[in-house]
């Protein structure tokens, strides 16, 4: 006789990335003590009270008409507040949690978009984008959500 699982049984992530990703869902939610991250190290400068949760590469492109720009390698501190961008020319640009007007994580795909309802929205992607995604969640839904959020259920980890 053949017995069904009452719960799903847990398999790895696939990558090494997707362990920090799911690495950092665990400490946000206060299950696991956090990553000591400072902006000095990457040359960026944080606001009084904002958090450094991980510092990543990531890949930056700009919605033109019709198309997505080319993209721009970028290191990135991703933080409480925003996503904190240093551009190939060594300008800083801010991507403000609290500013967003639409968040579409797609993990599965490779990106996260970002629009400020400027008409420009901006296309994060790249191997740490599952960080990106955690950040925002937990950011713009709160932390209950990132058990709940589907965008990030290639995190989770379900055998099915």
């Amino acid at each position: 006789m053949l017995r069904s699982r009452s719960r799903p049984r847990r398999v790895a992530c696939r990558t090494p990335f997707d362990e920090d990703a799911r690495a950092l869902a665990l400490e946000l939610a206060e299950l696991s003590p956090p990553q000591t991250i400072s902006g000095m190290t990457v040359g960026l400068v944080l606001e009084p009270g904002e958090v450094a949760w991980r510092a990543v590469s990531l890949q930056l492109r700009h919605r033109l008409p019709g198309s997505w720009s080319q993209a721009s390698e970028c290191r990135a501190l991703v933080t409480s507040r925003r996503v904190l961008v240093q551009l190939p020319t060594t300008a800083s640009l801010s991507l403000w949690w609290g500013s967003l007007v639409g968040f579409q994580p797609r993990i599965a795909e490779g990106h996260v978009v970002l629009d400020y309802g400027d008409g420009s929205p901006r296309m994060l992607s790249g191997p740490h984008v599952g960080v990106v995604a955690v950040a925002g969640v937990a950011c713009l839904y709160g932390v209950t959500a990132l058990a709940e959020h589907p965008a990030l259920e290639p995190l989770r980890g379900h055998a099915r």
